[in-house]
């Protein structure tokens, strides 16, 4: 496995850096009350890293993804981030609260490119 940057498409460079900001997100605050906050490894959220793993070697084998699992992937994530995110409301002296913190919002961004990173990559194959 080896980065080649210079001769990956744009579809491989959006999952690769997609895949290193998700990983970053990890040690972002998931969970964010104002008095205390909970990064995405106290959230498990290495659990939904696991759905970057398959396009991300892929990218770093030089291999073709497979448009099935690539889509899986990259969709499960955006799917099961929103609805982390979504599972963090709450009602709070009557009001509708969403304590998701600013590294869950960084993640569903990256879940985002890597969808739209494995939808390049498998329609230019």
């Amino acid at each position: 496995m080896k980065i080649n940057w210079e001769h990956w498409t744009i579809g491989q460079r959006t999952i690769f850096v997609a895949g290193c900001l998700a990983t970053v997100s990890l040690f972002l605050p998931w969970v964010d009350v104002g008095i205390a906050t909970s990064s995405g490894f106290g959230q498990a959220g290495f659990i939904f890293l696991a759905l970057f793993i398959y396009p991300v070697l892929k990218v770093l084998k030089n291999q073709e993804i497979s448009i099935k699992w690539g889509m899986v992937c990259s969709i499960l994530a955006v799917v099961l981030s929103i609805a982390f995110a979504i599972s963090k409301t709450g009602e709070l002296f009557g009001k509708t609260i969403n304590v998701s913190g600013s590294g869950l919002y960084l993640f569903i961004a990256c879940s985002i490119a890597l969808l739209i990173g494995v939808r390049k990559e498998t329609k230019r194959t």
